[in-house]
């Protein structure tokens, strides 16, 4: 893949959830001047988005394949010859842990910075919903990072290049919206592109997108539990 299609690919994310999911908040932002809804506009808002999520993940499926033409399937490592389901399931699980970890330690040193993490909109909603969301978004998202840290790699990015631009990426769409989804704030733009560097590194340490999808699935599912 062309160092410029490997750029379309990591802005894909982040301009899919910003076009598709919130161009109305986008609208009332610009209108109203402000960059958070009211409370009461803010939760029906969420109600009513909360399947697109699944859209999202859907169309951005698509977005890659459409910039990756047919190698893309190619590009992301996902064999099971070197691999057995142990050695891949386990340091997804040690990434998951790590990353609750990490979000827990943060809280506590920083607990100003980090308030607004508790009221993250997908920790609110049907349970069937939000489990189908993750167990969905989990490969995705995965396989779209797998897709950019690849290509980036292969037009000579340094394997920190390329996990820090992916990172950046994941914040950006995670906290998609005008008004964001997430109080907007450095410390938790910061933490967000932590989480998404972690999820890098498990798949380049491990060279299949596999471990960092167990990861991804831990670290939300329990979120939303805890």
């Amino acid at each position: 893949m062309t160092e410029f299609r490997s750029y379309v690919a990591l802005a894909a994310f982040p301009i899919i959830g910003i076009f598709l999911i919130d161009w109305w908040n986008a609208g009332w932002a610009s209108e109203h001047h402000a960059m958070v809804l009211p409370p009461e506009m803010a939760r029906q808002r969420e109600e009513t988005g909360r399947p697109l999520q699944l859209v999202k993940y859907g169309v951005l499926l698509l977005a890659l394949r459409v910039i990756g033409s047919n190698r893309l399937w190619h590009m992301v490592p996902f064999t099971m010859r070197s691999h057995t389901w142990a050695a891949l399931v386990a340091p997804g699980i040690v990434g998951g842990i790590l990353l609750l970890a990490l979000r827990n330690l943060l809280s506590l040193l920083f607990p100003g910075a980090f308030l607004s993490l508790k009221n993250e909109y997908f920790v609110r909603g049907p349970v069937n919903l939000w489990l189908t969301v993750f167990l969905v978004g989990a490969p995705v998202e995965e396989f779209w990072r797998a897709v950019c840290i690849s290509g980036l790699l292969q037009n000579d990015h340094s394997a920190l290049s390329a996990d820090m631009l992916t990172a950046i990426a994941f914040s950006i769409a995670h906290q998609t919206g005008l008004p964001s989804r997430i109080a907007p704030g450095l410390g938790i733009l910061g933490f967000k592109v932590l989480v998404g560097l972690i999820l890098g590194a498990l798949f380049m340490w491990s060279g299949n997108f596999i471990v960092p999808c167990f990861a991804n699935v831990i670290y939300y599912v329990s979120i939303f539990f805890s």
